[in-house]
C-alpha cells in the first residue's frame, strides 16, 4: 500500500490530490485547494492545499511554457541506443545547449511496413527543473520523485478511465484532453490511451468571453498542427481544469472546434465523496500525477540524468531515522535469536551430558559425564586387549595367494573357489598333476593356510589334469603375557616349550 502526492501548482492556484493504492485497486483519501495570492507564495500555497500528509512519494509538473515537445523519427537499427542518439538529435531543435538541459522521450506505436521509429519527447532547462524541486522541498521539507511535464500526466488518468483509450466515437480515433486554466491552456491527444501530441497555450479563462476568439482560434491552429502531423480526426475533447466551472465552456468549444466535447467519465477509484466526484474534473491533472507514480505510468519524468543522481543523497538523509530504526529492530531481533538458540545449546548439552553419564554407567562401570574421561574408559574396558574382531585372513587373501603360488611358466585355470566357515575349496585346471603339486607347496607358505592338501585329480581334456586343493583358514594367536603364576608353574615343570607343529 502505497500513499501518492500529485501537485498541479499553476500560476493562480494550487490543487493537491492524495491517493491510496492496493493491488489493482486506488482510493481517495483527499483533494486539496489553495490561491497562490491568499497564501502569499507558491510554497505556502503547496503547503495550504496539501496539509499536514506525509506521502510515500510525490510528483509535480512543469509548465509547457517552459518546456519543448518533439515528434522525431529514428532509423529503426538505433533503437538500442535510442537515449544516446536522441539527445543529438534534440540539440538542433532546442535554444540551449542540451549539456543545461534533460530530457525524456516515449517510443510511439510504428505504422505497419513504417521503417522508421516515431518517438515523442519533451526536454526542459535543468535549472527549470530544480526550481520545481526546491519549491516542493521548501514547502513540504521532502523532494518530489518525480517532475512531469506540462498536460502530458493527464495520460496516466487512463488506469481509472479506461474510456480514454478509445471513445465512443470509434475504437481507433484519437481524443483530447484540454486542461484549462485561468491564465494558460494546456492540451495533449492520446490515440489508444497513448501521448501522442501536446501543446501548452499562452491563454486561459482570464478576460473571457472578450478573449474568447483569441482563444478558439489557437486551438484550432493546434489542432490543424496536430493534422499537419498526420495525425486522425478527434473523436472527441474532454475539458479538466478551472475552466469546467465556467459557464457554457462546453458548447463555445464544441462549436468552435468542430469537436464534441465530452464529460469526464467517471473513475474507478474507491472512497471518493460526491463532493470529490464534482470537484473531480478540476483535480484531473493533480490525479493524473498521483497515478504517474505508479509503476504503470505515461507521463514524462524530467528528474533524470543529474538530476536522478542528486536526489540520492538527500533522500537517503531523509530516510535515515527509518533506517536508523528499521536497524536497531534488526540488532535486536538477532541478538534475541542468538540468545535464544545459545540457550537451546545449552538445554541439549546438558542432556547429551546426562545421557553420556548414564551410558557410560551401564555399559562401563563408572559413571562420568566427562567425554575424555569416557573415552579413556571405553579404551580400557572389556574387551580392549582383545585381537581384533575382524578376519586375519580371507577369500581375496586366497586369491592374492594363489597368484604368487602359480608359476609364470604354468598355464593355471580356476574352475572353482568355495570359502566357507574358514575352510578353502579350489577347483583348479592345470598341464599336469606335478604342477598342481608345486602350487600345493607354494600355497602352505602362507602363515594362516593350515592343511594344504590336493584331495583328488583327474583328466580334464587332453593335455589337461583337474584337481582339488583344499585348506583350512587359522592364523596364529597372539602369545599372551605370561603372568608370574603361570612362569612359576613353567619353571616347576622344567619342560621348555616347543613351537606348535614341531616333532
Amino acid at each position: 500500500m502505497h500513499r501518492l502526492l500529485g501537485i498541479d501548482a499553476g500560476k493562480s492556484v494550487v490543487r493537491a490530490a492524495l491517493i491510496r493504492t492496493t493491488y489493482r485497486r486506488v482510493f481517495v483519501e483527499a483533494l486539496g485547494e489553495a490561491s497562490i495570492s491568499d497564501a502569499g507564495s507558491e510554497a505556502e500555497a503547496i503547503r495550504a492545499a496539501v496539509g499536514l500528509v506525509r506521502p510515500d512519494g510525490a510528483a509535480i509538473a512543469l509548465s509547457g511554457e517552459r518546456s519543448f515537445y518533439r515528434r522525431l523519427e529514428l532509423p529503426a537499427a538505433a533503437q538500442k541506443e535510442v537515449e544516446n542518439v536522441l539527445g543529438f538529435e534534440l540539440e538542433a531543435t532546442v535554444p540551449f545547449e542540451m549539456e543545461d538541459a534533460v530530457f525524456d522521450y516515449r517510443l510511439l506505436r510504428r505504422p505497419p511496413g513504417a521503417e522508421a521509429l516515431p518517438i515523442f519527447a519533451a526536454a526542459a532547462r535543468a535549472d527549470d527543473v530544480r526550481e520545481r524541486i526546491a519549491v516542493v522541498k521548501e514547502a513540504l521539507g521532502f523532494e518530489p520523485e518525480r517532475v512531469a511535464l506540462g498536460a502530458v500526466a493527464l495520460a496516466n488518468l487512463e488506469a481509472v478511465m479506461p474510456e480514454l483509450t478509445a471513445s465512443g466515437a470509434g475504437a481507433t480515433a484519437p481524443i483530447a484532453i484540454l486542461d484549462l486554466d485561468q491564465l494558460t491552456s494546456e492540451i495533449v491527444i492520446l490515440a489508444g490511451g497513448e501521448p501522442v501530441f501536446a501543446r501548452t497555450l499562452s491563454r486561459g479563462t482570464a478576460g473571457l468571453p472578450d478573449t474568447a476568439p483569441a482563444l478558439a482560434r489557437e486551438l484550432r491552429q493546434t489542432l490543424a498542427a496536430w493534422r499537419n502531423l498526420g495525425g486522425e480526426p478527434l473523436a472527441g475533447l474532454y475539458l479538466v481544469g478551472g475552466g469546467t466551472v465556467v459557464q457554457g465552456a462546453e458548447l463555445f468549444l464544441s462549436t468552435q472546434l468542430g469537436v464534441a466535447v465530452l464529460p469526464l467519465p467517471p473513475p474507478r477509484v474507491e472512497g471518493l465523496t460526491p463532493e470529490q466526484a464534482a470537484a473531480l474534473p478540476r483535480f484531473a491533472k493533480a490525479l493524473g500525477l498521483a497515478l504517474g507514480l505508479t509503476p504503470k505510468t505515461k507521463g514524462f519524468n524530467l528528474r533524470r540524468g543529474v538530476l536522478e543522481a542528486e536526489r540520492s543523497y538527500p533522500f537517503l538523509r531523509e530516510k535515515i531515522p527509518i533506517l536508523a530504526g528499521l536497524g536497531t529492530v534488526i540488532a535486536l531481533s538477532f541478538g534475541f535469536s542468538i540468545v535464544a538458540e545459545l540457550r537451546t545449546l545449552d538445554a541439549e548439552r546438558e542432556l547429551l551430558l546426562a545421557s553420556l553419564a548414564t551410558a557410560s554407567r551401564d555399559v562401563l562401570g563408572e559413571e562420568t559425564s566427562d567425554p575424555d574421561k569416557a573415552r579413556e574408559l571405553l579404551e580400557q574396558g572389556p574387551g580392549a586387549a582383545d585381537e581384533d574382531p575382524m578376519p586375519r585372513v580371507d577369500a581375496f587373501d586366497v586369491m592374492v595367494q594363489l597368484s604368487k603360488a602359480v608359476p609364470k611358466e604354468i598355464t593355471h585355470d580356476v574352475v572353482e573357489l568355495d570359502v566357507n566357515r574358514g575352510h578353502v575349496t579350489l577347483q583348479g585346471v592345470v598341464p599336469s598333476v606335478s604342477d598342481a603339486q608345486i602350487i600345493a607347496d607354494h600355497m602352505k607358505e602362507h602363515r594362516c593356510f593350515r592343511d594344504v592338501k590336493i584331495a583328488r585329480t583327474s583328466q580334464y581334456v587332453q593335455g589337461k589334469h583337474k584337481y582339488v586343493l583344499e585348506l583350512d583358514l587359522k592364523c596364529e594367536d597372539k602369545k599372551k603375557k605370561k603372568t608370574g603364576a603361570d612362569s612359576a608353574d613353567s619353571a616347576a615343570a622344567g619342560a621348555p616349550e616347543r613351537p606348535e607343529g614341531s616333532r
